[in-house]
């Protein structure tokens, strides 16, 4: 059975079909079934895989590409990629090598609204991020990490996402990545996940609890990485 009725998949496609640049959507699933002691089970990445792969199928200008961590291939381009659970899926431009846009968990629900914004900005808008902006991100110190807890169900997660997704794909600098918070129960509970949207800046080193406006994500970054406004 289709994710996608066809009344979502025509909304789609004329969504997708001014994109004047190519995306790639670098999906890590597993497939295998054996049970690790210490090691979540996949819970959506069958479904995850499909999802992506209904959406590719609207466009010729979405690449699907699929890694599995079942095979020896998938678990060195994890390594290579920096990629700890499946499902995650990195979104960038055809022909880039950044790998640091991201999502961990299935994107459905009101997530999947931001999959498509990021495919637009990718494909079409750009980040729209001020100049001022891009500078200061490119000239951090250090890499900043920004894991945007959310839930399918939650209205206000997708504007904490899109922020974070929008500075990742402005700076090689930040990693923005979305992270399910039901699929992964254990690195909820290491952050003190407790209302979503919920942001961690450099692994608890500063968090921003809330869809709040991009200053707020600059400041807390700045505090995070020890520099001044």
């Amino acid at each position: 059975m289709a994710l996608l009725g066809p009344k979502e998949q025509e909304i789609v496609r004329e969504r997708l079909a001014n994109l004047t640049r190519d995306v790639e959507l670098v999906l890590f699933t597993d497939t295998s079934t054996l049970i690790v002691p210490g090691k979540e089970p996949c819970l959506y990445c069958k479904e995850t895989k499909q999802l992506l792969e209904e959406l590719a199928a609207l466009s010729d200008r979405l690449h699907l590409v699929v890694y599995d961590l079942a095979t020896p291939e998938g678990r060195e381009k994890a390594k290579e990629y920096r990629v700890e659970d499946p499902p995650t899926l990195i979104l960038r431009e055809k022909g880039s090598e950044a790998i640091n846009l991201r999502y961990r968990g299935i994107p459905a629900g009101y997530e999947f609204a931001s999959l498509l914004e990021d495919i637009e900005m990718l494909g079409r808008d750009g980040h729209g991020l001020p100049e001022n902006v891009v500078q200061e991100l490119n000239n951090l110190p250090e890499e900043v990490v920004l894991q945007v807890f959310v839930t399918p169900t939650c209205p206000y997660c997708p504007q904490a996402v899109r922020t974070a997704h929008r500075m990742a794909y402005a700076s090689p600098k930040v990693w923005g990545e979305m992270i399910e918070a039901n699929e992964f129960p254990e690195l909820s509970s290491r952050y003190h996940i407790h209302g979503v949207p919920d942001t961690i800046v450099n692994h608890g080193k500063e968090r921003i609890l809330g869809a709040q406006p991009l200053s707020q994500f600059l400041q807390a970054i700045r505090k995070a990485v020890g520099v001044s406004a």
